[in-house]
């Protein structure tokens, strides 16, 4: 097995979409990690549904001022529909770490662990998304070394 084995399709959008084009892309291509590209369409983060939970809560609230902030239905719809027109720059994840498609199975696994990465986004030489390893691929890899075969 090798790295470009167990690689996913980048599902990607850009920096300035907002959190509703972000959430429409997510449900149509059914995943729950979308790459954010720049206008040159270099890997610049990544946005996962966590992300689109921290975009709704206002940047003012922390710890019990949120339960408090979201007591009921209508106050939480308030609250998705004034996010709803956000930057996905202003929520993504720029906290990750890529690989480029040749390297090995050991560097997906030590960037994994290293940074504490289920998800890690699978690069060309000039940073542009080509796929993304997804926690399925990680099990493989470990799968692997246990000498575990996948029946599907």
């Amino acid at each position: 097995m090798e790295t470009k084995d167990i690689i996913k399709q980048a599902v990607t959008i850009g920096e300035d979409a907002s959190l509703k084009d972000a959430l429409t892309l997510m449900i149509s291509e059914k995943t729950n990690t979308l790459l954010v590209i720049d206008a040159d369409g270099k890997l610049t983060g990544e946005v996962g549904v966590s992300n689109l939970l921290e975009a709704i809560v206002p940047d003012y609230l922390s710890g019990d001022g949120i339960a408090a902030n979201f007591a009921t239905k209508e106050m939480f719809e308030e609250a998705v529909k004034d996010a709803e027109e956000k930057q996905v720059k202003f929520f993504m994840s720029r906290e990750l770490t890529a690989i480029e498609l040749t390297e090995s199975l050991m560097s997906v696994a030590i960037t994994a662990i290293a940074n504490n990465q289920v998800r890690i986004p699978v690069v060309d030489t000039n940073n542009r998304p080509v796929g993304i390893i997804s926690r399925q691929g990680i099990k493989h890899i470990i799968a692997e070394h246990l000498g575990i075969e996948d029946t599907a």
